[in-house]
Parts: C-alpha cells; sequence; structure tokens
C-alpha cells in the first residue's frame, strides 16, 4: 500500500491535533503521542515539518503491516 506524501493535509492534521484517529500499529501510536507533545510545546513551522518527516518514515517503513494500512486507511481514507 502507498503512504500518502508527506505534503498531504492528513499528515499536518494528526501531528498537530487537529484530527484525533486511534491508531492500531502501536509504534505509530508511541510515537504520535511524543510528537504530539513535542508539537504542542513547540508549534513552530520547522518543528511540524521534522515530527511530520518521523511519523511518514515509521508509516512508510513499515507500509506492509496489516494494522499501517488499516490506519492509512482511517487517516486518509485510503
Amino acid at each position: 500500500m502507498e503512504v500518502p506524501s508527506k505534503n498531504h493535509e492528513g499528515w499536518y492534521d494528526i501531528i498537530t491535533g487537529k484530527k484525533t484517529f486511534e491508531l492500531k500499529f502501536l509504534a505509530a501510536k508511541i510515537m504520535l503521542g511524543r510528537l504530539l507533545r513535542g508539537v504542542n510545546d513547540n508549534p513552530t513551522p520547522q518543528n511540524i515539518t521534522v515530527s511530520i518527516d518521523q511519523l511518514y518514515n515509521l508509516f512508510a517503513q513499515n507500509s506492509n503491516s496489516r494494522t499501517v494500512q488499516d490506519d492509512i486507511k482511517t487517516i486518509f481514507g485510503k
């Protein structure tokens, strides 16, 4: 399954907490919690971009996982 590009608005929404989702992929769930706290403490565009990169890379590296595919469908509606 293809992971939506880093420019997709869904990444911004999830990393800033604008939209929340119950993720199935445990590593993403843990990472997202950490990244949300970091973005909340430092909401600069650079920090948001770095956080999106980290979450995107985790999804891309595990895109064959069933739970990642389910999370992509949940977040992006694909």
